[in-house]
This record gives C-alpha cells, structure tokens and sequence, in this order.
C-alpha cells in the first residue's frame, strides 16, 4: 500500500505545484479532515472516493483497506495540516501500517506560519503538542524557563486556557501570539496579547 501525503494550509484556493495536481487528477481514494475536504474538493475527480479522517483511526484505517480492495487500488492520496511530518498525520501511518511506503509534499505549518506573520526567526522556538495530549511536557518547558514556546492547541488547550495555567502558577513573563485560519487570507487573524 502507498500513501500520497500532500500537506495544505487553510487557504481556500490551494495553489500546489504540476507535480502534484498530476497525482491528484489520477487518484482515486482521498482523504483528510473535513475541513481539507472542503478546501480541495473541487480540484479531485468526479469519481473520487473520500474516507474522513476521525477518531477512533482504527476504523478509518479499515475503510482504507476496504476501499482499495473494492476499487483494486494500492493508492491512498491524504491531505493533511501543514507538514504532515510535523505532529502529523504520517506519524500515524508509520505507526498504524509501518510496511507503506509513504511519499510526503509538504508545506508550511502552523507554527512557521505564525512565525513568518509575525517576522520572528523560530529556530530557538521550543515546540509543544497539546493537540488531544495532557500538560506535562508544557509545564516541563515552563519549569525549565524556555523563553519561545510555540504551542499546537485544541478545543480543550485554547490560547485562554494555556494563559490561566500560566498564570496560576505564576509564570507571568510571557507575551502570546494567537495564529487562528493561518493561510486563510480572508480570515486569517494574529493576535498578540499579555497573558
């Protein structure tokens, strides 16, 4: 089995290089969150087939198998947020099917993409997930005083409550910049605040 993983930013109108349209215009079984469905559906063909991207992954990877023993296909195309490297979903692939062979076309993500709006080098940025994981390695990096942090969040780790766990524990020398819809450039927004 091979998986296509073409990362893409919240840009309504994707742009993605010759290469890459070849690949999408002969696939045949896609995939991606909801929200990438919506952003390239109009660039898949007409008999595309689309598996959604949802929890538990155990039963999308089970639609994945299924699909391509309907469609006698070894082709799975996956859109994914950003660098699908990075916190991504590849991770998940290698972890689920370790024997796929994988190819990856990525782009920026999230956390770069603040970095570019906000004109600020990120090569000493200390990075953490608290997309569905808990606070230790956040709290970890506070203890230890990294001075940039930036920070993948959730419904659950939203800028607000990342800022009340700081200031509950006194870690009151730090300026936030929210990135929310980065790439999306009617909607796009960077705030920067006190805690």
């Amino acid at each position: 089995m091979k998986f296509i993983v073409i990362g893409i930013t919240d840009n309504p109108n994707p742009w993605f290089p010759p290469e890459v349209m070849e690949i999408i215009t002969k696939g045949k079984v896609f995939s991606g969150g909801k929200r990438h469905h919506e952003i390239v559906a109009p660039l898949l063909p007409q008999d595309a087939q689309w598996i959604d991207i949802t929890v538990p992954l155990d039963a999308v990877f089970e639609q994945y198998n299924s699909q391509l023993s309907i469609l006698n296909c070894q082709l799975i195309i996956v859109f994914a947020s950003g660098d699908p490297l990075f916190f991504g979903f590849v991770n998940t692939i290698k972890r689920k099917m370790p024997e796929a062979e994988i190819v990856v076309y990525p782009t920026f993500n999230s956390l770069q993409m603040l970095a570019h709006r906000l004109v600020m080098p990120y090569h000493d940025m200390h990075i953490v997930s608290l997309t569905g994981r808990p606070w230790p390695e956040f709290d970890k990096a506070l203890i230890e005083k990294v001075g940039k942090i930036g920070v993948l969040t959730d419904k659950e780790h939203t800028p607000a409550a990342i800022a009340q766990r700081m200031l509950e524990y006194g870690f009151t020398n730090y300026t936030m910049h929210v990135g929310e819809h980065l790439g999306n450039p009617s909607i796009e927004k960077v705030t920067t605040l006190t805690l």
